[in-house]
């Protein structure tokens, strides 16, 4: 049917719209899904392992990084196989084994294709010798007293451990790989053993001695510093006759008078104008204690010193 040009006046003029169908025409055809490309295996592979080196005796965790990693895939190590768990699809962890000083190949296979992949001489074992201690400074100290011993020697390695009559301390810190600070605790008097433990278990040790402080000869001439928050001053103590005769603090002179006896490793002196000083024997060469001077700062709290008696 055709619509009259008569008619289609009549409706543009009534400002009506109207669609008109001039035959049959078929629909546009239904829209099909996007094809999704189908899954492409992830490509097997190692990329690294970390760390990459470790101590020979083992014990080491490290971890494979990679692709396409799927439960049931075993490691080998030097080409042995060893323990092995699948993390994920890009990890793999294994506790190295213990094996002789060198490179070796750390190997993945497949436990579908049986592929092999590894970085060649990727993980290297290092031999380490056991710690030795050489000398403790002092190795002799006070009964009562919290001592700064330094541990001296050899073959210190991070992450050791330090303990002393059989207690693991928790007052210590490793300088580098030939010194050790370690502040001891009061100890009833008499030997006890000193190990240092690395993290490859192999150890040294040493003896150090817990005395009473008045055993010690701390008779002569003293040298360190006194320590403020914002400032160090030099420190200077003398001590004859078991008596603290004078000390320097900041470059000036005070002569105790009378001067206090030292008994049982400890002294104290109060002078006129708020001056005071006091302290205590840590061992046959160090001394610690509290001092308050013109010469040094006077705010009625003091400061701390610490002297080494001059060999």
């Amino acid at each position: 049917m055709r619509t009259s040009s008569l008619a289609r006046l009549v409706v543009a003029s009534l400002g009506v719209s109207v669609g008109v169908t001039l035959g049959c025409v078929p629909p546009p055809p239904a829209p099909t899904p996007s094809s999704t490309p189908s899954a492409t295996p992830t490509q097997f592979s190692v990329q690294s392992i970390f760390p990459d080196e470790g101590l020979s005796v083992g014990a080491t965790v490290a971890m494979i990084a990679g692709t396409g990693f799927q439960s049931g895939d075993t490691v080998t190590v030097d080409g042995s196989r060893v323990d092995a768990t699948v993390l994920s699809a890009y990890t793999i962890s294994i506790k190295m084994p213990a094996h002789a000083a060198g490179n070796v190949d750390v190997t993945v296979i497949s436990a579908i294709s049986q592929a092999r992949a590894s970085v060649p001489g990727g993980y290297a074992y290092v031999v380490t010798t056991a710690p030795v201690i050489s000398e403790l400074l002092p190795n002799v100290g006070s009964t009562d007293s919290y001592i700064p011993v330094s541990i001296r020697g050899t073959g210190f390695r991070s992450g050791l451990t330090v303990s002393v009559d059989g207690i693991v301390s928790t007052d210590y810190y490793r300088v580098n790989s030939t010194t050790i600070q370690l502040y001891t605790r009061g100890h009833a008097a008499g030997p006890v053993e000193v190990i240092v433990t690395n993290p490859d278990r192999q150890a040294g040790s040493a003896v150090f001695t817990y005395a009473s402080p008045a055993t010690f000869d701390f008779n002569g001439d003293w040298q360190g510093w006194a320590d403020w928050i914002a400032w160090i001053e030099p420190f200077v103590m003398t001590i004859r006759d078991n008596m603290v005769v004078s000390v320097s603090c900041g470059g000036s002179s005070l002569t105790l008078d009378p001067p206090p006896i030292v008994t049982n490793g400890a002294f104290s002196f109060a002078g006129s104008g708020g001056v005071w000083v006091s302290g205590k024997i840590l061992s046959p060469i160090s001394a610690t204690g509290s001092i308050n001077t013109p010469s040094c700062p006077n705010n009625n709290y003091g400061g701390e010193w610490f002297a080494e008696k001059k060999q």
